[in-house]
């Protein structure tokens, strides 16, 4: 059969009064077979990975199901949706959020919808609906899209919330575990072993979990907190503590032996592949447990006290002079009497004079070679020799002599250390 013009009769097209009273046959009548509709959704779905594991429990489904598409034939008729069904992919985006659905996966389950509704319309349809369903497959891809859009911007939302109360959880019982690290220099008191578990549990972590701990200025937190999210992509368990003058970057670092001590420093920088570089920052010893996290913090958060002028990560096993230097100058501490002691002897001289002096005790004390310091200051091995002599006249302090050597070198790093409140 031919049309007025000359060309082929495609049979009913949109908007002829057969064609919508047709397609309102067709989907009527699958909204009136909910349950194939659903039996056809759980065979395909089981394949999606989270179904399959039942993360969404049966009935829950079938509920859903059995309103989706309700909901999906409306929409795709052009029928009243009703306000029970309304905020129906809101309710599922929020629901599959909080069971942990990937939103790949769960947007791969919505979309299966279009595959079954239009299997359902085509099983439905005689050989002449073929133009017919042609025509409208669009409508059937719209209504699907439209409701997968509604679900994934419900699922975000609620998945951003999730985290934030999350994070705000953890945030909690961090800054309890790390209570007083940054307190008094007292002995720090071992957390319940309730606590500890909240904790591990908040951080993703087992409790006997290794974990590496950074420690920052808070001026340096963003920066932390960006190689925290580096070490987050890498697939670690990460967490960043902000505390009152100090960001702390815990981590859970597996290694099959860890060693102790400056190696075991090493090995966490080398493990770290320069991700800290430029991070003005202290890696505290490996922490052999929850337990143990609060001892690290409070060795590498000393260290970052003691070392107010940071441009990267620093080794504790190599501050310890300037963090015992710290500690003698604070408050009622005894450093300044050991400055005016120890180097007393050097206030008669000229301040050019005074620094050379000074600058060939560092280098000695460092090298522990005449020859050495020469080639480094540029200068004869005599006159090395004659400042090191001129220093011992001067303070009574041979620094050639090792325990002499260590009095000056303690009095220089507390010189070194800001008066308080001048940080």
């Amino acid at each position: 059969m031919h049309s007025s013009d000359g060309r082929a009769d495609e049979g009913p097209v949109a908007g002829e009064p057969a064609a919508d009273a047709r397609w309102e046959a067709l989907v009527t009548r699958l909204r009136g077979d909910s349950d194939a509709l659903f039996q056809a959704f759980l065979a395909r779905v089981r394949s999606v990975p989270p179904y399959a594991r039942g993360l969404v429990p049966a009935e829950r489904m079938e509920d859903d199901a059995t309103r989706t598409f309700d909901y999906l034939l409306r929409r795709t008729s052009g029928a009243p949706v009703p306000a029970r069904l309304s905020d129906l992919g809101t309710a599922i985006g929020r629901d599959r959020a909080h069971r942990g659905v990937p939103l790949n996966d769960l947007l791969t389950a919505v979309r299966l919808n279009f595959r079954i509704v239009w299997d359902a319309l085509r099983d439905q349809a005689g050989p002449e609906d073929g133009p017919l369903l042609v025509e409208r497959v669009d409508r059937v891809w719209a209504a699907v899209e439209e409701h997968a859009l509604q679900v994934q911007v419900a699922y975000q939302d609620e998945a951003a919330l999730i985290a934030r109360e999350r994070q705000g959880e953890r945030s909690t019982l961090v800054a309890a575990l790390l209570g007083q690290v940054d307190g008094p220099d007292e002995v720090l008191p071992d957390p319940s072993p309730d606590d500890v578990a909240r904790v591990a549990r908040a951080l993703a972590v087992d409790v006997d979990d290794d974990l590496l701990v950074v420690v920052a200025p808070a001026a340096a937190g963003a920066q932390l907190r960006r190689a925290a999210d580096t070490l987050g992509a890498w697939g670690r368990p990460v967490h960043v503590q902000a505390l009152a003058r100090h960001a702390v970057l815990l981590a859970r670092w597996t290694v099959a032996a860890p060693e102790e001590g400056p190696a075991g420093i090493r090995a966490l920088r080398s493990g770290l592949g320069g991700l800290l570089d430029t991070v003005p920052c202290v890696l505290g010893p490996l922490a052999h447990g929850v337990p143990n996290v609060p001892v690290s913090a409070r060795t590498a958060l000393r260290v970052v006290d003691a070392l107010p002028d940071l441009t990267g990560p620093v080794d504790p096993y190599d501050a310890w002079l300037p963090v015992a230097a710290a500690g003698l100058s604070g408050a009622r501490g005894i450093g300044p009497e050991l400055v005016a002691s120890v180097l007393g002897g050097l206030s008669t001289l000229q301040p050019v004079e005074r620094e050379r002096l000074l600058e060939t005790i560092r280098v000695w004390a460092r090298t522990g070679s005449v020859t050495a310091v020469s080639q480094e200051l540029w200068c004869h091995r005599n006159t090395v020799l004659n400042r090191l002599r001129r220093f011992a006249e001067l303070t009574g302090r041979d620094v050639t002599v090792p325990d002499q050597a260590t009095v000056v070198l303690l009095a220089l790093a507390c010189s070194a250390v800001p008066a308080p409140g001048r940080r």
